[in-house]
């Protein structure tokens, strides 16, 4: 599962607005003064750096359900694969930070130590109650059920 694939039309927005703030002072080379392109340029810099640390620490974040040893593996990116627990030692938990729940998967001796969340933040408005009832039935209760048989 991919619970931060919601960061991607974010991240999206953010190239796109570094790429247009690192071509739009060559357009109007002769209005802007070099401090203003330098700020644009540091602007772009900084939004394009925000959009890679999204994608590679957020958005390519996977979580991966292994039957055949058993384990659940965290794998970011492309290179790293971590084994996190075994299906017996994990639990689900209701974490809640700035009035947003979320749905996050740990040992069960250590789960409130040391979690994992695999479900994007839900609010309290009747949208999100929609979404996070449609994760429970789609996504929460079939990996449930994949772990306990």
């Amino acid at each position: 599962i991919r619970p931060y694939f919601g960061y991607l039309p974010k991240i999206r927005v953010f190239a796109c607005l570094a790429v247009a703030l690192f071509a739009s002072p060559p357009f109007f080379q002769r209005q802007l003064t070099q401090d203003v392109s330098r700020v644009l340029y540091a602007a772009g810099g900084i939004l394009l750096l925000y959009a890679l640390y999204d994608y590679l620490f957020h958005a390519s974040v996977k979580f991966l359900f292994d039957r055949r040893t058993c384990s659940i593996y965290k794998i970011t990116g492309i290179i790293f694969k971590k084994r996190l627990m075994g299906f017996d030692e994990m639990t689900v938990l209701t974490t809640s930070e700035y009035g947003d729940r979320e749905y996050a998967i740990g040992r069960k001796n250590r789960q409130f130590i040391k979690n994992h969340p695999i479900s994007a933040p839900f609010g309290n408005s009747h949208k999100a109650q929609r979404r996070e009832a449609e994760y429970r039935e789609h996504i929460l209760q079939p990996i449930l059920t994949f772990i306990h048989h």
